[in-house]
């Protein structure tokens, strides 16, 4: 992880979501990216220029009481949210995007109002981790990992998974909600490539009860088991992302969620 990107509002969330990452790279170099997409409308607090000034001094707070290794660095345009994260992940390369998912203002209209499903897919090409506002900045000692086995991964898709497990030192769970009787050839097949590819991290194979939905399921899962610190899912076409965000549940699992939510893009 060497480069990463938080999108901030200046809002308490936003904070946990900094805080969070650089509890994850502690002792890592990295260069971290502080973003502010500005948009000037009347019931604004301050303009452009006090806006601008107020990032500059969080990133030189920042850069004066975290890990020498980190290396912050500002991003200021206007712009929306979206355009300038997307502009971001792909000009300077980045490997991971944190986001809080309840901030006050740019944050907040970007991951509420029926846009969530819509970022995500236009970051196609990073993973993203949306921070809950209620989280301890603390490393997850287990990390979910929820598939429904409907789709072939590889290795490259995989790879943030493995390198936040590794980072944490966190045991992998890889997480199926039962919400068939029985896996077809093709899901026994994909289950099994799952693990060869996983195996240097010993994954565990958990099976969890269809409930109302799938969020709901995961939700109850998560909340059983409190050493989970994480859960992840591939932004697939199908199977379990597209349910989720079919399923009106799906925002209680993102906004008031107990743990961070990990969206691994699907890379070919």
């Amino acid at each position: 992880m060497k480069r990463i990107l938080i999108p901030t509002d200046f809002s308490e969330n936003a904070q946990k979501a900094i805080d969070y990452a650089l509890g994850l790279i502690e002792g890592k170099e990295c260069t971290v990216y502080i973003l502010h997409a500005y948009h000037g409308v009347p019931t604004a607090v301050g303009n452009k220029t006090t806006t601008k000034k107020q990032l500059k001094q969080l990133v030189e707070d920042l850069q004066s009481k975290k890990n020498t290794n980190h290396s912050f660095k500002s991003v200021f345009e206007t712009d929306s949210v979206i355009n300038l994260v997307n502009k971001t992940v792909i000009d300077k390369e980045i490997d991971f995007v944190f986001m809080g998912t309840r901030g006050s203002s740019a944050v907040r209209q970007m991951l509420i109002g029926g846009n969530t499903t819509d970022v995500l897919k236009h970051l196609a090409t990073c993973p993203v981790i949306a921070v809950p506002d209620g989280f301890p900045a603390h490393l997850p000692l287990e990390v979910a990992f929820a598939t429904d086995f409907k789709y072939a991964f590889n290795k490259e898709q995989l790879q943030p998974l493995v390198m936040l497990s590794e980072l944490c030192n966190a045991n992998l769970n890889i997480v199926h909600i039962k919400a068939e009787k029985n896996l077809s050839d093709e899901q026994l097949q994909n289950k099994e490539n799952l693990v060869v590819h996983l195996q240097h991290l010993a994954p565990r194979l958990k099976e969890v009860p269809m409930e109302d939905t799938i969020a709901e399921s995961l939700r109850n899962y998560v909340r059983e088991n409190p050493m989970i610190g994480l859960v992840a899912l591939l932004k697939t076409k199908h199977g379990y992302f597209k349910k989720l965000f079919r399923e009106p549940v799906v925002r209680k699992m993102i906004f008031q969620a107990e743990v961070p939510l990990l969206v691994l893009p699907m890379l070919r």
